[in-house]
């Protein structure tokens, strides 16, 4: 089903083409007549200038796919449907543009409050960061270079780069499992390559434990925070991500875990191929475009179908979110800039937001993309963002 801006849109979409039926066009009229701002939005999208530049902030292009991630597009995206981008690149700008850049407020059409700007600050910019935890546990920051080339040389099995982590399967008589643990702070991200070829991108304030060699019969891996999984298949070692109370069983597939500690629910979402999550006894089986949500409170286990982009977009360079609370959009933001939100009024964390953006764009834009609506300004001092 449609979301509103998305229907909008592709009525808009049909009416550049000259496809509208009667009915159509009525509808659109309608929408067009209910505020000026509307009115303003339509003709904007007429303009072709307009509609191109919108697709060149808010669609990747083909350089910037290839660089920086070029493992996780080659290997972790393989795949993957290409969703939201419905009809063709001018609908989708048509989709930006109806969000206001992006950003779209749920509340009616009020009439628009000042836009103030936001005042500059620089905020640090996320980016490839992660801390190795040695069994012995000595940390390594794998961001610094020095200590990346000597922990290099000592150890034959890594293969690092600035912004990815590979273990190579080498024979080895020794059957006991040695654990390395993987942090990623509050603006970093990592790419991981495991011994048996399981890529695991992991998201901001996440860790992960695991074998340096998988040996028994499950390949085991223990996860806080959240994490996007292309599974090597092996049906007689099936692979089991344990994330609190909750584990996931698969042999081969693309899936995301979100497991935050200071969050109530554990989200399994599945992209691809099958998983068996289990979890107090029960046992759930999931196929693609559905999740199980699984409350640490209640201990209750709820499985939807769920559109996986609004998801997992955030392993392909997206940020996304659709009739979101700015209090959830805010948290995620806060990990992924390394920030702290501060709430002027407690009703502003219910204003529902939808946001499609690139993952390094800078924070100010950002901020001031949702500004546009006029119901929400910021103030940033000292890494902590108000909201008023």
């Amino acid at each position: 089903m449609l979301s509103k801006e998305e229907h909008i849109a592709r009525l808009i979409f049909l009416h550049v083409q000259g496809m509208t039926d009667n009915a159509q066009e009525k509808e659109l009229n309608e929408w067009r007549s209910v505020s000026p701002r509307h009115e303003e939005l339509f003709q904007r999208m007429l303009s072709s200038e307009y509609v191109e530049k919108s697709i060149s902030r808010f669609v990747k292009t083909e350089e910037e796919k290839e660089r920086g991630w070029r493992q996780l597009q080659q290997k972790a995206r393989s795949g993957r449907s290409v969703r939201k981008i419905k009809w063709f690149p001018y609908a989708a700008a048509i989709v930006l543009i109806l969000s206001v850049g992006g950003v779209f407020y749920f509340f009616g059409d009020k009439e628009q409050a000042e836009i103030l700007p936001v005042a500059k600050y620089e905020v640090q910019l996320p980016g490839s960061r992660a801390v190795l935890i040695l069994p012995d546990g000595r940390k390594v920051d794998l961001e610094n270079e020095v200590l990346r080339s000597d922990l290099a040389q000592s150890d034959s099995l890594l293969l690092i780069s600035t912004r990815s982590l590979k273990y190579r399967d080498i024979d080895s008589p020794d059957t006991t499992e040695v654990f390395h643990t993987l942090e990623i702070p509050r603006g970093g991200e990592y790419l991981l390559t495991l011994s048996d070829g399981t890529i695991i991108y992991l998201n901001s304030e996440s860790t992960l434990s695991f074998p340096v060699k998988f040996q028994g019969k499950e390949r085991k891996v223990y996860l806080t925070g959240e994490a996007y999984f292309k599974v090597a298949k092996n049906t007689e070692h099936p692979f089991v991500v344990t994330a609190g109370e909750l584990e996931v069983l698969v042999t081969g597939t693309t899936f995301g875990v979100r497991a935050y500690k200071d969050e109530k629910d554990i989200q399994t979402t599945l992209e691809s191929g099958q998983v068996t999550v289990r979890v107090e006894g029960k046992s759930v089986k999931l196929v693609p475009n559905k999740q199980v949500l699984f409350n640490k409170l209640t201990m209750g286990v709820e499985v939807r179908d769920v559109d996986v982009d609004l998801y997992l977009a955030w392993a392909d360079g997206r940020l996304v979110y659709d009739n979101c609370p700015l209090e959830k959009i805010l948290t995620d933001l806060g990990r992924w800039y390394n920030i702290d939100v501060f709430y002027s009024r407690d009703e502003l964390r219910s204003y529902q937001f939808s946001l499609n953006m690139k993952k390094h764009e800078e924070f100010i834009q950002v901020l001031e993309l949702i500004g546009k609506t006029g119901e929400v300004q910021f103030e940033v001092k000292d890494n902590t963002v108000i909201v008023r």
